[in-house]
């Protein structure tokens, strides 16, 4: 998003405004590879199988396939609305036409999935989807970004692969992995926050890192991580506990969280951690 213009006015606002465009030009991909940039918009899928298997893991329920392909296509079709939103960030005409692609095919997906689920988990799907709408409005608030995004990653990731039924998906919600989930995802958001501090405030969105500074916001990354960790490990969830602690770790690695796509990628990667370790029985 271009700064503010100023022409007409001084040489030094101009100068700035060029500076201001050259950063975000940078921040926002410049240089990075198409498949890098792919691998970082798709990766968040991964992560929704996680959500999931983590949820069927902690209570015992037996996950829903509909639910949870239902819960895999909507976050496809989430992100890149979100990218298609904003077309600057998909950097290339070949990725614009793979988002759009990947809109349609996993906005379909997700129909077709609608009369298999249960009439009180499809009540959970217009407040997903308005806050979908809302969030690049939203997240100019202060904390909104920090806090919304986790908020609907759990409730979607327990309520959805679950489909126990309950309106709105209370009961999933209301199980107690879903704190050490939400914060856990929460330490998540922070990291991320990281990489995007200098667009958002170039955009006028106060995220953490554009309200306290990076360094704080590291630290408090860390925090939420640790706490998610012990909540994990007061639950006897191994999985949660080794996701909060290198999440904690990667707070400290700076230079890579500030790498475009590969930064928020490696974060993606850590949060993965639970379901793989699942999968490979060793927790």
């Amino acid at each position: 998003m271009p700064l503010p213009s100023f022409r007409g006015r001084t040489a030094a606002p101009v100068a700035g405004r060029d500076m201001g465009h050259r950063i975000e030009a940078r921040e926002s991909g410049a240089g990075t590879s198409t498949p890098a940039r792919l691998l970082h918009y798709l990766w968040p899928v991964a992560l929704g199988w996680t959500v999931a298997t983590v949820a069927g893991r902690a209570t015992g329920l037996p996950v829903s396939p509909a639910g949870r392909d239902l819960l895999l296509l909507g976050i496809g079709a989430a992100y890149s609305y979100d990218r298609l939103a904003d077309p600057a960030e998909a950097a290339s005409p070949a990725l614009l036409a793979l988002l759009r692609l990947g809109f349609v095919a996993c906005a379909a997906g997700t129909l077709m999935l609608l009369p298999r689920m249960p009439v009180g988990t499809l009540a959970l799907l217009p407040v997903l989807s308005t806050a979908v709408l809302a969030y690049r409005w939203a997240k100019a608030y202060p904390w909104v970004k920090a806090l919304l995004v986790p908020l609907v990653w759990t409730w979607a990731g327990l309520a959805l692969p679950l489909a126990d039924g309950s309106w709105l998906g209370w009961r999933s919600l209301a199980h107690p992995v879903a704190l050490p989930l939400f914060l856990l995802l929460a330490a998540g958001c922070l990291l991320c926050d990281v990489n995007d501090a200098a667009r958002d405030r170039a955009r006028g969105v106060r995220s953490l890192p554009v309200q306290v500074g990076v360094g704080r916001t590291l630290l408090v990354a860390a925090l939420v991580a640790i706490v998610g960790a012990a909540t994990g490990l007061a639950q006897g969830r191994l999985g949660l506990v080794a996701d909060g602690l290198l999440l904690a770790a990667l707070a400290a690695c700076r230079p890579l969280l500030m790498l475009e796509s590969w930064g928020p990628l490696a974060v993606d990667l850590a949060l993965t951690l639970p379901g793989i370790l699942i999968l490979a029985h060793l927790v």
